[in-house]
């Protein structure tokens, strides 16, 4: 009986891989992600329906963060399985121009929190907590995809997700040196001065007896 319990225990430590670890906390990290982005669109429908500024943009955003916590859901912690997408039938009928402009989201660094104040803050709080869980710095190390799916999303808080990437370092550059020659300073010949005849130095003498 006891050896049956020690197999048992035996093949559970087995199975219990950090994969399989991952799995079992990904329903609760995808659970807690919904809540938070929730939150979020019924943050903006009340605060942006009063603002003609952001107006525009409350079913996009809204549309936006629906697929940021779908995309997250849909991760396998599995090998990635590459999908060939199937080129679309042609249409006889051309495709009628969109008479809409499309409504683009703003794409400043945490533009969210400066548009709704400590509220989206608040937010982005918990999009940090959620983050920093074990669970989820885990799955950010085992499956890329993570990052990739929720960086935008800490974009709009303020918030960084995963390890902040190191920038390479700068080449430094060899300094130049300047070798500078020594300067030759060049001596002048002694000269005693200009010699005058002996009859010029007598003229300017007897001048001087005149004054």
């Amino acid at each position: 009986m006891q050896r049956a319990a020690l197999v048992v225990n035996i093949n559970v430590m087995i199975q219990q891989t950090p994969n399989s670890r991952l799995s079992d906390a990904a329903p609760e990290l995808v659970r807690r992600l919904g809540l938070i982005v929730g939150g979020m669109a019924a943050l903006v429908a009340r605060r942006f329906l009063r603002d003609p500024k952001f107006f525009a943009v409350i079913v996009p955003l809204w549309g936006w963060l629906n697929r940021r916590v779908q995309r997250f859901a849909r991760l396998r912690l599995g090998p990635a399985v590459v999908r060939v997408r199937k080129a679309p039938p042609m249409s006889p009928v051309p495709a009628v121009a969109r008479t809409t402009p499309r409504v683009r989201l703003p794409s400043g660094h945490g533009w969210l929190v400066r548009a709704l104040g400590w509220e989206a803050a608040g937010y982005g709080s918990q999009l940090a907590a959620l983050l920093a869980e074990p669970e989820m710095v885990a799955l950010l190390e085992a499956v890329p995809g993570v990052g990739r799916v929720l960086r935008p999303l800490g974009w709009i808080l303020g918030v960084q997700v995963g390890p902040v990437p190191a920038k390479p370092a700068a080449a430094v550059r060899p300094r130049k040196v300047r070798v500078r020659t020594p300067r030759v300073v060049r001596e002048k010949p002694w000269s005693p001065g200009p010699i005058r005849p002996p009859w010029q130095a007598g003229q300017k003498r007897a001048s001087w007896d005149r004054g």
